[in-house]
């Protein structure tokens, strides 16, 4: 490296000073912004992080003081009743009944936050009194009358206020890009500042050194955050709030502050690199020796107690010391060829570890959260559907477990989620008949999905039917809010997994599809039914089926009326999807795409308690091969709760029973609500004789 320009000696410490003094800031908050930028601005985590807050019980309990407080400010009556519906309101913001609520606010919420302009972010339940008086009925229903059913809730606002809160707004709008820029810059006054030094090898000290105030600073930030949530009063929202943020999130900066303390540590031992090599790890004394033995006791009790974050931790640190070593190999590799060049080969490199920590630090996950076990180790195939017995059985001669609006799914969000997770975690419950809807939806630059403007009027009409109107009305807020908040369409419509609205949750359909394709793919002993209620054209759905490399696996009859192949046979044959339209075929020109109602009949679906369940004749013509047995009760404000009662084991047998006695067979798809709750897969396993 060229000598340095000719400065004066002072001049030149002085202006390394003051870049180095700006190194430590950018360090510090390259920290801040990384951290905004993985638990923030990362839409996944942003959602998760607001879910785990209304879990805590004194912020469940904050939220519930603010519905009975906003409740009596519409209703001045309740406050005699004000601690019956603040403690309920507690236990329902704690329940999985709110969990849709929250994950709208959340999403809402965080697209206000990455919406350039957007002056407020707030995270507002909508509709929270729907929620809470349905829970408060059972206990006191002149209160739950006299909630309205349309009550919002703001739990929290930042923005519009002026002063510290904006400019922390802008912050976390920007984090995004100072995740990767501040740390680049952090790089480039390291190296500059060690560079102006007088003495370049005191200049690579004193970079060493500005990474550790960086970290001190990260430190102090977050012993300031510590302090600042721990004088919040925990018995109001905003303060229990910030004690479950800090919980949650203040550990993670600890971790920043900590990580950027031991690279400063490290970079400045390395400073040492033309000296004769590492410090030996042998105790001098006993000292030395009873604390490596309780050094490594604590990592044992560590790994015991916190294998997860011990691992992590040793993982971590293993990274550095790999770096450091590299950085004393390289740069002494390079003094015994050119001596005169170690110091700068080391400021490079050590700027290098510098920046590609923070960047690390700073960076999104790159996908999905990790699978579950299943996803991990596939079983090895083992008979048909999992049983041997059943290969040798034709297709309508199987029970299989059924799903019930499967794509409204509680982990994708939806509105009133009647299953609890996506299609794919489905058929790892034991589901093998999925039953969705298919609809045309817009996306938006907000994140959420809208209806497309042609089926507006058919999705608020069957929305009615299947809500009911209180329900239903409470939905169609939720939509107009969407419409209004949600932004800008990014493209044309498109075909998603909708409930009547797709405002009230979609999921794109060939993703949906391809998940299904790569579970059959991991399972390839298992055949798999579709069951589609279509607003999607049959050309649409063939081509996505297409697009999610499924096209192959669906099963085309030999002919019109041919009777069902076997298990084993479609198995052999690589066909073993079956995917039922509702209402339109796909004909000649897409024969996979079958007449559901023509290969099946089935029950009535709208039952308002377990007595009243029955195996009437509904849709289909009675001499069809498949019998959908529609077993879930019509109840939207009790969904969870009903899905107990009806997936019972008594009730599903005694279903079962009577399906025989009436219909004169078994239940070909017997489907549910909730397919995680009772005794669906043992009533199935029953009624194949296993």
């Amino acid at each position: 490296m060229p000598a340095p320009a000719p400065l004066h000696a002072h001049a030149r410490r002085r202006a390394a000073a003051a870049l180095l003094a700006l190194a430590a800031v950018l360090v510090a908050l390259a920290g801040v912004a990384g951290l905004i930028n993985r638990q923030v601005l990362d839409e996944a985590a942003f959602v998760a992080n607001v879910e785990s807050l209304r879990q805590d019980p004194a912020v469940a309990q904050a939220a519930g003081e603010r519905v009975a407080d906003a409740a009596i400010e519409r209703r001045p009556n309740l406050v005699a009743v004000r601690p019956l519906v603040a403690d309920l309101s507690a236990r329902v913001v704690a329940s999985d009944a709110a969990a849709p609520l929250f994950k709208l606010a959340a999403r809402q919420a965080h697209a206000a936050l990455t919406t350039p302009g957007s002056a407020q972010v707030a995270l507002r339940l909508a509709d929270a009194g729907a929620v809470v008086t349905t829970a408060l009925r059972t206990i006191s229903p002149e209160a739950a009358a006299a909630i309205p059913a349309d009550l919002p809730v703001t739990l929290a606002s930042i923005g519009g206020q002026g002063g510290a809160l904006d400019v922390g707004l802008g912050f976390a709008r920007a984090a995004g890009t100072l995740a990767w820029l501040l740390p680049l810059a952090a790089g480039v006054a390291l190296v500059l500042g060690a560079a102006l030094h007088p003495s370049r090898r005191r200049g690579l000290l004193d970079a060493a050194i500005a990474v550790l105030v960086g970290g001190a600073l990260l430190l102090g930030a977050a012993v300031a955050t510590s302090i600042w949530s721990a004088r919040a009063d925990p018995a109001t929202l905003g303060g229990a709030t910030a004690a479950a943020l800090w919980a949650g999130v203040g550990g993670q900066l600890v971790r920043a502050a900590a990580l950027t303390l031991l690279l400063g540590g490290l970079l400045a031992a390395a400073t040492t690199i033309a000296g004769a090599g590492w410090p030996s790890w042998r105790p001098r004394s006993p000292r030395g020796a009873a604390a490596r033995g309780v050094g490594a006791g604590a990592v044992g009790i560590a790994l015991i107690g916190w294998p997860e974050l011990a691992v992590r931790t040793l993982a971590t640190l293993a990274g550095v010391a790999a770096v450091l070593y590299a950085v004393r190999t390289l740069a002494r590799a390079v003094a015994r060829a050119r001596p005169r060049s170690v110091v700068p080969v080391a400021l490079l490199l050590t700027a290098a570890a510098v920046v590609g920590a923070l960047l690390a630090l700073g960076a999104r996950p790159a996908g999905p959260p990790a699978a579950g076990p299943d996803a991990a180790a596939t079983p090895a195939p083992v008979g048909c559907n999992g049983h041997a017995k059943l290969c040798d059985r034709r297709y309508d001669e199987v029970a299989f477990a059924g799903a019930h609006n499967a794509m409204s799914a509680l982990d994708e969000g939806f509105y009133l989620a009647e299953q609890p997770t996506g299609l794919a975690g489905q058929l790892d419950l034991g589901v093998r008949v999925l039953l969705i809807d298919t609809w045309y939806g817009i996306p938006l630059t907000g994140g959420a999905v809208s209806t497309d403007p042609s089926q507006f009027a058919d999705a608020a009409a069957r929305a009615r039917d299947a809500f009911g109107p209180d329900v239903a009305a409470s939905a169609e807020r939720i939509v107009a809010r969407v419409q209004a908040t949600g932004g800008q369409p990014t493209g044309p419509a498109a075909p998603y997994l909708c409930h009547s609205f797709c405002e009230l949750g979609a999921t794109e359909l060939v993703p949906a599809l391809r998940d299904v394709a790569d579970w059959m793919q991991r399972h390839p002993r298992e055949v798999v039914t579709l069951f589609i209620q279509d607003v999607v054209t049959p050309a649409d759905t063939a081509a996505a089926l297409a697009d999610a490399g499924l096209a192959a696996a669906v099963y085309v009859p030999a002919s019109a009326g041919s009777p069902w192949p076997t298990l084993g046979a479609m198995l052999d044959s690589g066909e073993r999807l079956v995917v039922l339209m509702e209402n339109r075929a796909g004909g000649a020109e897409f024969p996979g795409l079958l007449p559901g109602f023509e290969y099946a009949q089935d029950t009535p679906y709208a039952y308002e308690s377990t007595a009243a369940f029955d195996c009437a004749p509904n849709r289909g013509p009675a001499d069809a091969p498949l019998l959908l047995v529609n077993h879930w009760l019509s109840g939207f404000t009790r969904l969870y709760t009903d899905a107990q009662a009806a997936n019972a084991y008594d009730v599903l047998t005694a279903r079962v029973r009577e399906c025989v006695a009436v219909r004169g067979r078994p239940p070909s798809f017997l489907a549910v609500n909730w397919a995680d709750v009772g005794d669906l897969s043992r009533v199935v396993d029953e009624t194949n004789g296993l």
